[in-house]
This record gives structure tokens, C-alpha cells and sequence, in this order.
């Protein structure tokens, strides 16, 4: 068939055919793809929204033959930049967990979010590594390696990927785990993107019922002295205890609690296997540093993971950037808060220290492609949600933040928290050897390139 021959309606017609799911032009209101992240637009000239493995390699298929790219849409997260052109297939159809509980392993379908997870494992005294938000999704975050609440005890969600089922780009279907093409598994650990289409994953599952977790925050001017004792703290916390600190600008909003509407605030969260009064112990130089407030600190099921970080789950303009850090010190935590401390007038809205290392860096579980193993820290920063600011002082404030803190700063970062604002491009995530074999497997999952990869 020759350009000039392929219209719309030609492509139209031949994915009606294919699929039994749903096919739209790309223009179309129905056809609007919103994730998290409104500020980011998505045009495909078409959006097929896939019931079944079938509907997906039907889709590539379609899509070899006339020459155009595919971009998976799951859940909506993690998106840098739109999709442009081409076709938007959206896996969120490809729902439901199969457990097997002898086994303590998880079928998981493309479109599940962590919560569908928790849902189905966790009445079994069972708990899957999931992220801070139950809301995301599970291949995105597994892709990019995922690190939990208890990162520095479970290490990165990749961990406990096991197999999963990948649609080449000739619309093949093949079967992955450590005894078939283990060299895709390694990708698939850590490599995040460009690596055919996930339509279900087989997760490891943990023997657990309960943690302690939760959070406590200091307000105003005791906010930075908070965050000044975390980075004292911090510096001989237990490898056992998985913390973070957010230095937070809040809106005066009246679903926030009173105490913190239009308040800036630095929030520590915790997160420990440890009882509470262990964990209670350890933390209480912190929770004496100065006066705080909402402090949640308990045993909670692990069903409720979520309410450690409690990242929001209602969709908005995002505009964000981050670093891995080799060090967070005192002389770091002055650095970030004269940019984007309480007498700071920059449009910042969340400046995080996330506290990496422990067994993020065991990397005996199988080989991967995981970024940041070899981080301590990492500094993630979203601005405020005003989108006629994103071309002009946003950006230019989260570079200014980025820039405070080059001196301890590995000059990239995880792939899961590359946002839009970068100090590298996404190939330099990974080391020459990850970048070299990733490449390869590429290739050979896509030799033609039909899978988007981001600029």
C-alpha cells in the first residue's frame, strides 16, 4: 500500500477489525487520554483501548503494517511529555490478580494499579512492594525498578518481578522469566522504557501483615529546624527504618486538615518491619527537634501502605525535576532551604528527601537494569501547579534548586522520578554496560522501532 493510500479511515477500519476493544480517532472527545498529570497533552492520531493480550498484539500488528508507532497507556503516571502521533493503546482494560498463596506469587494484569494488589493479597496475610501511592500503576513502576515506603528493607520493587508476558514489535507474545530470555528479564528489571508491551507480570509476595509508619509535620519556621535535625539524624538512622522529609507549601484548601491549609510545613514519613516501640525509639530525637503536629506514627495494616506518604490521587498539573544525591548533610539541607525555605519566594509547592541505600543497593536478587543503586539520597521537586508559570519561573526555580545542590549530587537520577526538568538525558540513567544491553534488547524485542521511547 502505497502513503498516499493510507488515510484515516484506512487505519480506522483495519483496527476495527483486529481488535474487539474500543478504536478512536485520536481527535475525537471520547479519545482524551488524562493521567495524573493534566499538564501534559496527548495527541495520537489513534487511541485503541485493549480488552485482552490478543487486542494488544492485534494492535502492533496493525500498527507494522502501516509503518506507525505505538505508546502504551495504562494508568496515566509517570508521563514527561505527550504522546504525539501514532497509536495510544491503553492497557487500563487489562484488569485482575491471580494469587497463589503456597506460593506467595502474583499474576497481575497490565492495566492493575497497587491497589487492586493490596485488595487481593493482604486479607492473606500477604503484602506486594508497592509504591508511596497505591493509586499508580504496577508494570510502570516495577519498569523503572519502584521503591516502597520500606525501600531500605525490601529494596526496589524490581526485586520481585519474576515473569511477565511482552508483545514484541512484530506482534509476537512472549513468555519471560529467568529460564526464557532471561536477557529480557534483566531489561525488564530496571530498563523502563522501549521494551515491547507488558500484558501481565508474576510478582514475588512477602509474608507480611503489619508495619509501623506514618508521618508528623512541623510548621513555618519550625519546619526548617525540622529539616536541619533531619539531615543530623539521618546520618546514622537504622538501615531497618525507611524514611523521608518533604518541605511543603500547601494551599489553604479545605480537604487539607486545619492545621496545615495554606501552611508551609516539612513532613517526615516512616516506615519500619520494626514494632512501634522500636521504631518509636529510634525516631525520637526527630520528633523532639521541635513542636509538631498530625503525628500518625502507629501499626497500621499493611493494606493502608498509602497513608504514609498520603501522595494525592486527584489529577493536576505537575511540572518536576530530581537528583541523586551521594550525600545529605547538614550543609546540603541549608543549601535546599535557601532556595526553597520558609522565607522563600520561589513557585515551589514540594522539595523531597527521599533516604536511599540499605537494600536498595543489594543487587543479589538477579541481574537488572535498575538506576540509583548506588544513591543514598534523592532530591525530587514538583512546583507549584500553575501552568501559565511552566515555560518560565517554575522550571527555572526547580533548576535553581537542582543547582543548589550539585556538590552533592550524582548528576542523574532514578528513572521512575525523571521528571521534566533533568540534569540528564534519559539514556545517561544507565551505566555504559545497562545502556549497551538494554540497547540490544531492544532491538531484538523491536527491530523496527515501533515502540515510543522519550526524547
Amino acid at each position: 500500500m502505497t502513503t498516499h493510500e493510507i488515510t484515516q479511515d484506512v487505519v480506522l477500519d483495519a483496527l476495527t477489525q483486529a481488535v474487539t476493544g474500543r478504536v478512536l480517532p485520536g481527535n475525537a472527545a471520547e479519545a482524551r487520554l488524562s493521567g495524573m498529570n493534566v499538564a501534559v497533552e496527548h495527541r495520537p492520531d489513534y487511541v485503541v483501548h485493549a480488552t485482552s493480550t490478543a487486542d494488544v498484539q492485534a494492535t502492533v500488528r496493525v500498527a507494522k503494517t502501516f509503518g506507525l508507532p505505538v505508546a502504551v497507556f495504562s494508568t496515566g503516571h509517570g508521563f514527561v511529555r505527550g504522546i504525539d502521533g501514532g497509536i495510544a493503546l491503553t492497557t487500563a482494560g487489562l484488569t485482575g490478580v491471580e494469587v497463589d498463596e503456597p506460593a506467595r506469587t502474583a499474576r497481575v494484569a497490565a492495566g492493575s494499579r497497587w491497589r487492586d494488589v493490596l485488595d487481593a493479597v493482604t486479607p492473606l496475610g500477604l503484602a506486594a512492594v508497592t509504591g508511596s501511592s497505591p493509586d499508580v500503576g504496577v508494570v510502570g513502576f516495577l519498569l523503572g525498578g519502584g521503591m516502597s515506603p520500606l525501600a531500605r528493607e525490601v529494596g526496589f520493587g524490581s526485586n520481585y518481578l519474576l515473569a511477565a508476558d511482552v508483545v514484541t514489535g512484530d506482534g509476537d507474545l512472549l513468555h519471560v522469566d529467568a529460564d526464557h530470555h532471561p536477557e529480557v528479564l534483566r531489561a525488564l528489571r530496571g530498563g523502563k522504557w522501549g521494551l515491547g508491551i507488558i500484558t501481565s507480570v508474576t510478582i514475588r509476595l512477602l509474608p507480611l501483615a503489619t508495619i509501623t509508619g506514618g508521618s508528623f509535620f512541623a510548621v513555618g519556621d519550625d519546619a526548617a529546624t525540622m529539616f536541619r535535625a533531619y539531615a543530623d539524624w539521618v546520618a546514622t538512622a537504622p538501615a531497618d527504618i525507611t524514611t523521608s522529609v518533604a518541605l511543603l507549601r500547601l494551599p489553604p484548601l479545605e480537604f487539607l486538615p486545619e492545621p496545615l491549609r495554606g501552611q508551609y510545613v516539612a513532613n517526615v514519613r516512616v516506615a519500619s518491619t520494626r514494632p512501634l516501640a522500636e521504631v518509636a525509639e529510634a525516631i525520637a530525637p526527630l520528633r523532639d527537634a521541635a513542636p509538631i503536629i498530625l503525628d500518625s506514627i502507629g501499626e497500621m495494616p499493611y493494606a493502608a501502605i498509602g497513608a504514609v506518604h498520603q501522595d494525592p490521587t486527584d489529577p493536576m498539573p505537575v511540572l518536576d525535576g530530581s537528583t541523586l544525591l551521594h550525600t545529605f548533610e547538614p550543609q546540603t539541607a541549608e543549601a535546599l532551604l535557601a532556595v526553597a525555605g520558609p522565607q522563600s519566594t520561589a513557585p515551589l509547592m514540594m522539595a523531597e528527601i527521599r533516604h536511599l541505600g540499605g537494600a536498595l543497593g543489594d543487587g543479589a536478587h538477579g541481574p537488572d537494569s535498575v538506576t540509583g543503586r548506588d544513591a543514598a539520597f534523592s532530591l525530587f521537586v514538583i512546583g507549584v501547579p500553575v501552568p501559565e508559570l511552566f515555560e518560565t519561573a517554575v522550571p527555572a526555580a526547580i533548576r535553581g534548586l537542582l543547582e543548589a545542590v550539585q556538590p552533592w549530587s550524582l548528576g542523574r537520577t532514578q528513572a521512575n522520578l525523571a521528571g521534566a526538568v533533568s540534569e540528564a538525558a534519559m539514556i545517561d540513567l544507565w551505566s555504559p554496560a545497562d545502556q549497551a544491553h538494554l540497547a540490544t534488547v531492544r532491538r531484538d524485542l523491536d527491530p523496527d522501532g515501533r515502540f515510543l521511547m522519550p526524547a
